[in-house]
């Protein structure tokens, strides 16, 4: 039975695979999010960094 029980790691590495394929997702937010994870950076002072960046370079190219 422990064999059908998955690991965090497992769960997380799951969750960004399948949400890689679901549409209406922005790539470029998952990438960070995957960044994050795999440098082992997540928190949510990170997150909102990087979403602000995202927002910022998004406004950025509008500007142009």
């Amino acid at each position: 039975m422990s064999s059908n029980i998955k690991s965090g790691k497992e769960v997380i590495d799951e969750f960004f695979a399948d949400v890689m394929k679901l549409k209406g997702v922005d790539d470029n937010i998952v990438k960070k999010l995957m960044y994050l994870y795999q440098e082992d950076k997540l928190t949510d002072t990170n997150v909102q960094n990087e979403l602000d960046q995202l927002l910022q370079d998004e406004l950025d190219r509008n500007e142009v």
